[in-house]
């Protein structure tokens, strides 16, 4: 598949064993890819993916996220002793229609853990 209208003026390239080579030969059979572009497209998509999830792993760990918030809530309700059934139903929809917000501070949070426990800081 060579891509029209875009350009690659930067080269990269890599050894891969035999058996690595026939599965990705494998995975680019009936496609319009080349192995090239299989690895090229591989590579971009790693390189934009947050902190590293696929689409797989991202969806997952949106529901760990959601499972955690609405655990800690309702924890915290419960201490409280303010937890009925409808202040639950209140917490479990805004859960889900709020999902991405959420998700997204639980990433932010994530990626400055990382990125202080990279430069050493504690």
């Amino acid at each position: 598949m060579r891509q029209t209208g875009r350009r690659f003026p930067q080269t990269i390239s890599f050894r891969l064993s035999d058996e690595d080579y026939l599965k990705i030969e494998e995975e680019v059979k009936g496609t319009t890819l080349t192995a090239h572009d299989w690895c090229r497209e591989a590579a971009l998509e790693r390189l934009n993916r947050e902190l590293g999830m696929s689409k797989s792993q991202r969806i997952l760990f949106d529901q760990v996220v959601r499972a955690q918030y609405l655990i800690g809530l309702g924890l915290q309700l419960l201490a409280d002793n303010k937890l009925t059934s409808e202040e639950w139903k209140k917490v479990r929809s805004y859960a889900r229609e709020n999902l991405e917000p959420i998700s997204s501070r639980a990433l932010d949070d994530l990626s400055k853990t990382m990125n202080r426990s990279s430069s050493g800081e504690s």
